[in-house]
C-alpha cells in the first residue's frame, strides 16, 4: 500500500514474509507504478497478468475486460464520469503497457456489479431526450466490495446467494454508499450518477437538493467551485469545521462541541434513512452487514444506528458490538434477532485477482 502527500509517499510490502517500507518520491500515479513494478523486477517476481481497479466504466463496460488498442480510447472517454479515479487508474495501465509490453491487462470496474439495476431504480426523473443525450443514470459505486462480501456473507449464512435479501453498509474513511442486494444482484444503491450522492460522507455531501447547486451558480460560483465545495469541503468536515475523521469528530461531540454533534446526528441519521428505505424495499433483510473502515472500526456508529428498532426485528448485542474484531468476520445481532447484523472485512484486491485469473485462464 502506499500513503500519498504532495511530493512523496510511504511505500509498504510484504514479500516471501518480509515486511519493508521506504519513502519515495510520488510526482504522479505513474511514477508510484513504475516504482512498484521495479521493486517487483528486483525480487525476481514474475508478472503473468495485471488487474486494474477502474472506478467508473460508464455505459461502455459492464465487465471485467481485456486492455487492448481498442479499449483504451473507450477508457479515455470515461475520464469525465470519474475525474479524480479514472485519470489516474490510465497512468497505471500505461506504465504497465510500457514496462510489461507482452503481459495482459485487465480493466475491472466498480460499476459493473450495478450494471442490472432495475429500472426503477436506476432511472432519474428528467426528459427523455436528456438522458438518451447525457447518458443520466444511477451508476453505483465500491461494486467489488459488494461482490465480495456478499459472497462472503453467504458463505457464512450457509445459504446460496441467490436465496438472500442483504443491506450491505460501505462505510469508507472516503466514500460511504449502502446497497440492497435481492437473488444476488443489486436491486438499489445510494450513489448515483457519480460518487457524490448518496450518504453523508468524509467530505462528500452526499444527498442534496439541486436547487442549492442552481443558487450557487445564480451567486457567481463556477462549476469548479462548486464541485470543490461538494466534493472537498463538504460532508463531515463540512459540518464539524473540525475533522473528516469520525471518530475524532465523536470524541469531540462526547466534550460538548455542539458542531461535531451535529456532524454525527447527521451522518446517522442519513444511515438510517437508507437503512430503512432498504429494508422496506426488500420486504426485510436476511442480513444487515457493515464493512470499511468506519463500518467495521466504529462501534458508537454501529450502536447508534441499530439501537431502538426491535419493532423491525433488528436487535443488536451491544457487549458483542463494543468487542467484535475490525479484521474478521463477526455476529453483533442479539439471539433474538429476526436480522442478522454482521461485520465483514471487504477485499476489493481479491476479486480483482479473481477476476483477472478467470479471463487469463480462459484465454481471453
Amino acid at each position: 500500500m502506499a500513503t500519498q502527500t504532495l511530493a512523496e509517499a510511504s511505500l509498504s510490502w510484504n514479500i516471501r514474509g518480509v515486511q519493508q517500507q521506504k519513502i519515495i518520491a510520488a510526482s504522479s500515479h505513474r511514477a508510484v507504478a513504475e516504482t512498484i513494478l521495479a521493486l517487483l523486477a528486483e525480487q525476481q517476481i514474475k508478472i503473468e497478468a495485471v488487474g486494474h481497479r477502474f472506478v467508473h466504466g460508464g455505459a461502455e463496460f459492464k465487465q471485467t475486460t481485456r486492455i487492448d488498442a481498442t479499449t483504451l480510447p473507450r477508457l479515455r472517454a470515461c475520464f469525465a464520469l470519474a475525474p479524480i479515479h479514472n485519470p489516474n487508474s490510465y497512468q497505471v495501465i500505461e506504465a504497465c503497457a510500457q514496462i510489461l509490453p507482452a503481459i495482459p491487462q485487465y480493466a475491472v470496474f466498480d460499476t459493473a456489479f450495478h450494471v442490472h439495476l432495475p429500472d426503477a431504480a436506476r432511472s432519474y426523473a428528467l426528459p427523455a431526450k436528456l438522458v438518451a443525450q447525457y447518458g443520466f443514470r444511477k451508476v453505483g459505486f465500491h461494486g467489488l466490495s459488494y461482490q465480495f462480501v456478499s459472497a462472503q456473507a453467504a458463505e457464512w449464512l450457509g445459504k446460496p446467494l441467490a436465496a438472500l435479501k442483504l443491506i450491505i453498509c460501505h462505510l469508507g474513511t472516503g466514500g460511504a454508499s449502502l446497497a440492497a442486494i435481492r437473488d444476488g444482484a443489486s436491486a438499489d444503491t445510494s450513489m448515483g450518477y457519480s460518487p457524490l450522492s448518496g450518504l453523508v460522507m468524509s467530505t462528500r455531501c452526499g444527498d442534496l437538493d439541486a436547487e442549492i447547486i442552481l443558487e450557487l451558480v445564480r451567486r457567481g460560483m463556477s462549476v469548479d467551485e462548486i464541485s470543490h465545495v461538494l466534493n472537498d469541503q463538504s460532508g463531515l468536515l463540512g459540518l464539524s469545521g473540525f475533522s473528516s475523521n469520525l471518530d475524532e469528530i465523536i470524541a469531540e461531540a462526547e466534550k460538548g462541541d455542539a458542531n461535531c454533534q451535529l456532524a454525527f446526528d447527521v451522518y446517522t441519521h442519513r444511515l438510517k434513512h437508507y437503512l430503512g428505505a432498504y429494508t422496506w424495499l426488500l420486504n426485510g433483510a436476511d442480513a444487515i452487514i457493515f464493512t470499511d473502515e468506519i463500518g467495521l472500526g466504529c462501534w458508537k456508529l454501529r450502536e447508534r444506528v441499530c439501537a431502538d428498532v426491535e419493532n423491525l426485528g433488528i436487535l443488536l448485542d451491544r457487549q458483542a458490538n463494543r468487542s467484535a474484531p475490525a479484521d474478521q468476520i463477526a455476529a453483533i445481532h442479539a439471539e433474538a434477532s429476526r436480522t442478522q447484523i454482521l461485520l465483514i472485512p471487504t477485499d476489493e484486491e481479491r476479486v480483482i485477482l479473481e477476476e483477472v485469473v478467470k479471463l487469463w485462464n480462459l484465454g481471453m
